[in-house]
């Protein structure tokens, strides 16, 4: 690759803009034996990011927009109760399936890295034990992160989510039904034994709580994960980079110093952006587009460490 000048620091900011990135395909397949080359080259195209997010984004707004514009259609020159219900049906089945293939495209997008990135620091480590004398415990640190690295990174959000809303729904509908059954029997308290106020309050009360916690633990939470997910990434890879930063010999003349890029704004202020998407609805689009381009902001600099890396390592055969 040979990208790096010899007296050049990684990362240092009035270098930023001078460095090339190299990618290839979205696709990996982590059962497949290859090289680190081949696993360099089978990394995600960060110019396709946006290119995904757009379409899901096209797909998100424009079908409503449809959507309203045939029932207009159909009640303005057929009329059919029957043909307005079936394309409301059809609607809502293709604009769930939509919105199910956008929260596991985020997902996707996490986990794909995460098994590529965890391969690359295997053939890393093979590659660089080969030719250093590795010491015992940094040994230990590198088989400690492969191990760590897809059991704690990667999401399964959206399987979370889906349950949620599920779950969520139906507390939601059980509360709202017994809250309105409160007034009947308040209204006809004569005809039902003395408990059943009481016990359609209770009722009420529990389901109200159940739908507050699968609402925190099935929805807040998994939404609070993929927001923050690149950020707790480049803190997990900056410990990884240290510990093969130290692998190397400090009198390997194509040795770096790299300021690993831990960037803060890839945590999105959570709080604030869940109340103003409540508030305004709209404001969602905003944010679910601000957590696709996370991972193209962290890969824009992350894609230069794996070419040091590698640089590093062709250069010494």
């Amino acid at each position: 690759m040979g990208i790096f000048r010899k007296d050049r620091e990684l990362f240092k900011p009035q270098y930023n803009n001078q460095y090339t990135i190299h990618s290839s395909s979205y696709h990996y397949d982590s059962q497949k034996e290859i090289t680190l080359e081949e696993n360099i080259y089978s990394r995600c195209r960060i110019d396709n990011l946006q290119k995904i997010w757009a379409k899901n984004f096209i797909m998100l707004t424009m079908l409503p927009l449809l959507f309203i514009a045939s029932i207009g259609l159909l009640e303005a020159y057929i009329g059919s109760e029957f043909m307005v219900l079936t394309v409301t049906v059809l609607f809502l089945i293709i604009y769930a399936g939509i919105w199910l293939q956008n929260m596991h495209m985020k997902d996707k997008l996490v986990n794909t890295y995460v098994d590529r990135k965890t391969k690359f620091y295997e053939l890393l480590y093979k590659r660089m034990s080969e030719k250093y004398t590795v010491a015992a415990e940094y040994s230990n640190k590198i088989n400690e992160y492969t191990v760590i690295f897809p059991k704690k990174y990667k999401l399964n959000t959206a399987g979370k989510e889906i349950f949620g809303i599920i779950l969520f729904f139906v507390l939601f509908m059980v509360c709202i039904t017994f809250f309105i059954g409160l007034f009947i029997t308040k209204s006809l308290e004569k005809y039902y034994p003395n408990n059943s106020y009481q016990a359609i309050i209770i009722i009420i009360v529990i389901s109200g709580i159940l739908s507050i916690l699968a609402y925190k633990f099935f929805i807040i939470n998994p939404l609070k994960r993929k927001n923050e997910i690149w950020y707790e990434i480049s803190l997990f890879e900056k410990d990884v980079t240290d510990t093969f930063q130290q692998i190397i010999p400090d009198s390997n003349k194509n040795k770096k110093i790299v300021n690993y890029p831990v960037d803060k704004t890839l945590k999105q202020p959570f709080a604030v952006y869940f109340i103003v998407s409540i508030l305004t609805g709209f404001f969602f689009i905003i944010w679910d587009y601000q957590m696709v381009m996370a991972k193209q902001k962290y890969l824009l600099k992350a894609y230069i460490v794996e070419d040091y890396f590698a640089d590093l390592i062709r250069n010494e055969y």
